[in-house]
């Protein structure tokens, strides 16, 4: 007879609770002895009872030939090993934070900025074209899909690289603001964080075989300041330009009382999250003189259109001493503001926003053509880089197992930067020695596990009404069949048009932010293709409504090809198709958007016109009859008359 299996610890602990659960689903399978368990999991007795025990976390591999051997559902026990991975990861985490704090080679979900300089990498190519650029051009607009790595570019990059060291800062507009884009969870306090005032200068050890130090032109230090616009970015551009003026100062004096800006190069404001300047500034008349202050900038001209309202009486009126900016003030004409010379300007955008601002302010449009710097994901070997090179700078190692894993998953995701680099923390947090391995990185649940947990604290902290919009967002992204073989591509993007509902863009602000959206210039797509797999509610969503996707896509596809016909009305839906629809749209089981909503209103109105078409056919019938009726009966009367007489 096979010996009993140890009882469970006391406790009522997640690992205990998932061991419970093994043992459940073995005793329901008729509980075989383990012996014969091995033979059917092709696993040794040993391993499959020492995963039940309850005392460690077995490995993936073993708990899913456990369960497989049990008949129970793979991918169900899957992810409750990937959530469970993810909870002792991050006990485990919290327990090593001290012993980490300024040892890490990740940032993980905290921004890149220029003190991160020496372990930001993969990007030195790009990097050099924008400092190219930066040297041709007076203003260069630095654009690309989010997600993709834009800030960390300007941040760690070109603000390290003009500063000659990493030295940095930043400020934001006075109504609060959103963490750094291209790095969930902010800033950190003391890493140069959005949330005061701050700005970038000063000249500290140069960074061997990463480039020179120096900036465009050859200056060897360039004052810089960093904004981002907020809800109020007048506001915002007043504070860096008082930061900029003090760093200018701090920098005539370390020379001597050379002025700053005497170089070819000149000052650099850098504008990041220019997209804030439509999603949070509501103001069209102050974004209007924003961007005329920028132009006005870039071109040399202080006393330009917006920047002729920051004298001194609107500096006080910022809560700054006229003094903040040096004695020159905003300098005179042809001068850069503090007297520091023609300022150059970089303004980082999201790539939706772009053709937007154009169209809105003719003058950027102008003065940045030809002057626009595309970032795309990174190709496989820039992705090795950021993996490999800050490891080696802290005297570890990667695991190729692990390294193949992650490069072939980042690739194919359009927003994997963020959430690639939070994974690397948490698996060096859980590093074997020196070496960051594959079990690590298994072990705190990969990408899916912190997908899951970042989309439901995401949706747990919206409002009921939010709650639906995200819900309705999610469907249409997670809805459609993913593209390649075996389904097991990115979902196809989504036209921006389709989130146009009252409510929605806002929404689709915060899933951005929280890196499980991107938005590119006319899509939205999910920001890794596991996410409807990953993410239990959504997998559960998706289950319960299939149907209703399935009859959401079909109108979709019959509202484009409308509109692509040029709103052919024999291409509308009729009769018993349209009012299933109606009733589901009533039901909120169906929420259209754009050229959905404008499909469904054309088609309500041609099955109005034709039931008035039928009604003026049913009458002008009755009265054909009636008429037909009526001449009979004349006719017949006039026989029986003859008849009569005769």
């Amino acid at each position: 007879m096979p010996r009993r299996e140890s009882p469970l610890d006391e406790g009522d602990g997640p690992l205990l609770r998932f061991a419970s659960d093994l043992r459940a689903l073995r005793e329901r399978a008729g509980s075989p002895p383990y012996r014969q368990l091995a033979v059917r999991a092709h696993c040794s007795a040993a391993s499959l009872s020492v995963a039940a025990g309850g005392r460690r976390l077995p490995s993936l591999a073993v708990t899913l030939a456990y369960v497989q051997a049990c008949g129970g559902d793979v991918r169900e026990w899957q992810h409750r090993w990937q959530l469970l991975a993810a909870v002792l990861a991050a006990d485990t985490a919290a327990r090593r934070r001290s012993q980490d704090a300024g040892r890490a080679p990740y940032p993980g979900a905290a921004a890149f900025e220029a003190v991160d300089a020496e372990r930001f990498f993969g990007r030195e190519a790009l990097l050099d074209r924008l400092v190219g650029l930066l040297d041709e051009r007076r203003l260069v607009v630095v654009t690309g899909p989010s997600g993709v790595g834009k800030s960390s570019l300007v941040r760690a990059g070109l603000l390290a690289r003009l500063a000659g060291g990493p030295a940095a800062g930043g400020v934001r507009g006075a109504g609060g603001g959103v963490p750094g884009e291209d790095a969930p969870g902010g800033g950190v306090p003391g890493r140069g964080a959005p949330g005061g005032a701050g700005a970038h200068g000063g000249a500290a050890g140069r960074r061997p075989g990463r480039g020179s130090g120096r900036g465009p032109g050859g200056a060897d230090t360039v004052p810089v300041a960093l904004l981002t616009p907020g809800e109020r970015p007048m506001e915002a551009y007043m504070l860096a330009l008082a930061r900029l003026g003090q760093r200018a100062g701090e920098a005539r004096g370390a020379r001597g009382g050379r002025a700053a800006g005497a170089g070819p190069a000149g000052p650099v404001l850098v504008v990041d999250q220019g997209e804030e300047l439509r999603t949070r500034c509501r103001d069209a008349a102050e974004r209007a003189r924003f961007l005329d202050t920028l132009v006005a900038v870039a071109e040399g001209r202080a006393d330009g259109p917006g920047a002729g309202g920051l004298g001194a009486d609107g500096i006080a009126a910022g809560g700054l001493g006229a003094d903040a900016f040096g004695a020159d003030g905003l300098g005179g004409p042809g001068t850069g503001p503090a007297g520091l010379g023609p300022c150059r300007v970089v303004l980082v955008l999201r790539s939706d926003q772009v053709a937007a601002l154009q169209a809105e302010h003719r003058g950027l449009a102008a003065v940045v053509h030809g002057a626009v710097l595309d970032v795309g994901p990174p190709a496989p070997d820039e992705l090795r880089r950021a993996i490999t090179e800050p490891a080696l700078r802290a005297g570890c190692t990667v695991e190729g197992a692990l390294l193949a894993v992650l490069i072939s998953t980042a690739a194919r995701q359009p927003g994997a930067l963020p959430l690639l680099s939070a994974a690397l923390l948490e698996t060096w947090r859980r590093r074997s020695g020196n070496a960051l391995t594959l079990a690590g990185f298994q072990a705190t649940g990969g990408f899916e596990g912190a997908l899951a947990r970042t989309a439901e604290a995401l949706f747990n902290g919206l409002d009921a009404a939010d709650r639906e919009r995200a819900k309705a967002v999610f469907l249409r992204l997670g809805g459609r069949p993913p593209t390649g073989a075996g389904g097991d591509g990115a979902h196809q993007p989504v036209g921006r048009r389709e989130f146009d509902d009252p409510g929605v863009p806002g929404v689709l602000e915060r899933l951005v932010r929280a890196r499980l959206v991107v938005l590119d210039r006319d899509t939205v797509e999910l920001a890794h293709h596991a996410l409807p797999q990953a993410w239990p509610r959504l997998r559960d969503w998706l289950a319960e409504g299939r149907e209703t996707i399935v009859e959401h896509r079909r109108l979709t596809e019959a509202a484009h090809s409308w509109a692509a016909a040029d709103r052919d009305p024999e291409l509308l839906y009729r009769g018993g198709r349209l009012e299933g629809v109606r009733r589901q749209v009533a039901a909120g089981e169906l929420v259209p958007g754009g050229v959905e909503r404008a499909f469904l209103a054309a088609a309500v109105r041609a099955a109005a016109a034709d039931r008035r078409r039928a009604r003026r056919q049913s009458l002008a019938v009755a009265g054909i009859a009636a008429a037909g009726g009526a001449l009979l009966t004349l006719a017949s009367g006039s026989r029986i008359r003859r008849v009569l007489r005769v």
